[in-house]
């Protein structure tokens, strides 16, 4: 996830009465807009299959009572609704805008048990009351954002734990709100690093990251965050923290002895997958990426029958990692991580013609490179044309150094032709000791397709700032638009990635916007955000005809729309281009069975509820 945004974590010191919540009207204006296309009869109908569930209609005594409530249940952490602060809490960096009513910041996990069990009782007399767990807000889709209680879990649960080397295992512990760049700084201490980091590593938390269940450049090799978990405190639907975590044949059955809600869900999720096992691994995605929808084939992933033979594990934390929320809050994590590869090497692949994408990264792909990461032209021409936007990320020195790097490449190696793409794979030192670098470069390289070894750590660092800096620097553009989220998670199989570009690019033109692709070629994952007006009333529209045909254009080339940022507001809808009626019911069964009042993050995941038109930022 490559984006940029301050961080929402704020001390709550002020408390003021809640106000009663008006609703926002955006009107529409039936004049057409310049430019704009209109909408066609088969998006209207297409839209009108994915009408959300109507609004819980609002009684506001709840939320006027709920500080009250609170202090009497000894809820020890800050509470307001201020009008700046809920302001603050209405934005993330979605595309939308949903003002809460109350914003909670907890002390510690008992604040955080407290909270549920108010809202869980409390939900019985008023039931528009629901709670929605908030770390850094960097989110993409929504997904933090609520008109009922936001529990901020970054203010106070920030701190990163010990880290542990036994027999080269490493693991290491930290709160939900712990800032990932903090717990990085923690394992560089010790060589060692979390494989599935997230572009977006400085400005995101570690918690945030487990409940979208990010992923990033070298998810090609060691996969997403749902893959390092070695166990995750949570807290259910009864307010009681249980530490979830992988279980043996003979684990699981001292555990569904017990009496208490996580024996109680753990025994009818495994009910639920051994009776439907055959349509969960026909939903499965085709992808290696994908963020959509509860897991439920990765539970129990060498299937009912072995593992009652005590073959492989049941692992609720596949379901927990990914769910936004919507079925638990994470009030503490223990982690996997790796020593820091030594001696990588780079190659970079310029490829002037898409044509030649999908074929040189399959083929870059059979010496199971570390990562190969992608960005298109516009992202490189937008840094040439932007060279104080690097200052900020780098010292004095090294930043002439990359910048003269920079113009000498776009000069020199590339005449004054910027590549349709640039593609950069990182090799391991194994993989260079069997096969010559120089050699493998050779080997990816075509007529039209020159592929070389950087041996230069300058030009190396040139290639990983732009990379990392494509999401940012699309807002140089145009000041005046705001780069927009809700395309940027489609993933295909690789060898299509050259079809669907070709196909994402004329779509692009259709609609009449630009955006800065990059991504992780070697999964076929794309990010790309569109430059859109959201102070122009017609953009809602647009969004909505926009996401049909990308969706479908994603499905087609059987990829799916939710690599790595998750479903929130603007992808529930339209999972069902990706899963079986069925499943989207198993689905709705599985956050029933942790969730069955759904006090948490309603209207992600399932059931959705906020209108995506409505909703929509009114600010760039």
């Amino acid at each position: 996830m490559s984006r940029s945004s301050t961080t929402t974590k704020r001390s709550i010191t002020k408390r003021t009465p809640a106000k009663k919540a008006v609703a926002r009207k955006t009107p529409v204006k039936k004049k057409k807009a310049a430019n704009k296309t209109k909408i066609t009869k088969a998006v209207r109908k297409a839209a009108a299959k994915i009408t959300p569930t109507p609004i819980v209609k609002r009684n506001p005594l709840g939320h006027l009572l709920i500080e009250k409530i609170l202090r009497e249940s000894g809820f020890r952490g800050g509470i307001s609704t201020s009008k700046k602060l809920l302001d603050a809490y209405s934005t993330d960096e979605s595309i939308f805008s949903i003002r809460p009513q109350v914003v909670i910041q907890p002390k510690n996990r008992h604040d955080v048990e407290i909270a549920t069990k108010v809202i869980a009782k409390e939900t019985e007399r008023f039931e528009s009351l629901s709670l929605t767990p908030r770390a850094a807000g960097t989110g993409l889709g929504g997904g933090s954002l609520t008109d009922s209680v936001v529990i901020d879990m970054c203010a106070h649960l920030n701190k990163v734990g010990d880290v542990t080397v036994k027999k080269k295992a490493i693991t290491f512990t930290c709160d939900p709100g712990a800032m990932w760049k903090n717990v990085e700084k923690k394992l560089k201490e010790h060589d060692a690093y979390l494989p599935p980091y997230p572009a977006s590593k400085d400005i995101c938390s570690v918690g945030g990251s487990i409940a979208n269940n990010a992923a990033g450049p070298d998810s090609l090799r060691h996969g997403h965050c749902s893959e390092w978990i070695q166990s995750l405190d949570v807290v259910l639907h009864d307010g009681h923290t249980y530490t979830i975590k992988p279980l043996s044949y003979r684990e699981f059955k001292i555990l569904i002895k017990q009496n208490h809600e996580h024996s109680r869900i753990a025994k009818e999720v495994f009910a639920l997958i051994s009776k439907n096992e055959k349509e969960i691994k026909a939903n499965k995605p085709e992808t290696a990426k994908n963020s959509a929808g509860y897991p439920l084939w990765k539970v129990v992933p060498e299937g009912i029958a072995k593992f009652k033979k005590g073959v492989g594990t049941f692992d609720l934390t596949q379901l927990i990692a990914g769910s936004q929320g919507t079925i638990g809050i994470i009030t503490h994590l223990t982690l996997r991580a790796l020593p820091i590869p030594e001696n990588t090497s780079l190659i970079a692949l310029p490829i002037f013609n898409l044509e030649n994408a999908a074929e040189s990264i399959s083929k870059a792909l059979k010496y199971n490179p570390i990562n190969v990461e992608i960005f298109d032209a516009l992202t490189f021409d937008l840094a040439l044309r932007n060279p104080s936007f690097f200052k900020d990320r780098l010292d004095k020195s090294l930043y002439y150094k990359v910048m003269f790097q920079m113009y000498t490449t776009y000069h020199v190696r590339f005449r004054r032709k910027i590549p349709e793409f640039i593609v950069l794979v990182t090799l391991d030192e194994e993989t260079t000791q069997k096969h010559d670098p120089i050699k493998i470069a050779k080997s990816l390289s075509e007529e039209k397709v020159k592929a070389r070894l950087v041996t230069n750590p300058i030009e190396s660092e040139m290639y990983w700032q732009i990379r990392r800096a494509s999401y940012t620097l699309s807002k140089f553009q145009d000041k005046t638009k705001r780069p927009a989220a809700f395309l940027e998670d489609m993933t295909v199989p690789p060898e299509n990635l050259s079809k669907f570009f070709v196909r994402i690019k004329a779509l692009l033109k259709e609609f009449n916007v630009t955006a800065a692709v990059h991504g992780h070629g070697g999964n076929g994952h794309f990010h790309f955000y569109p430059l859109l007006d959201f102070t122009n009333q017609t953009t809602p529209a647009l969004v909505e005809k926009m996401s049909e045909k990308f969706f479908s254009t994603a499905v087609k080339f059987k990829g799916n729309i939710c690599g790595e940022h998750n479903d929130g507001i603007i992808r529930t809808p339209h999972l069902n281009k990706m899963f079986s009626k069925k499943m989207l019911n198993l689905f709705k069964e599985t956050e029933s069975i942790f969730d069955p009042s759904d006090i948490f993050n309603p209207g992600k995941k399932v059931n959705p509820r906020f209108d995506i038109k409505s909703s929509m930022r009114t600010t760039n």
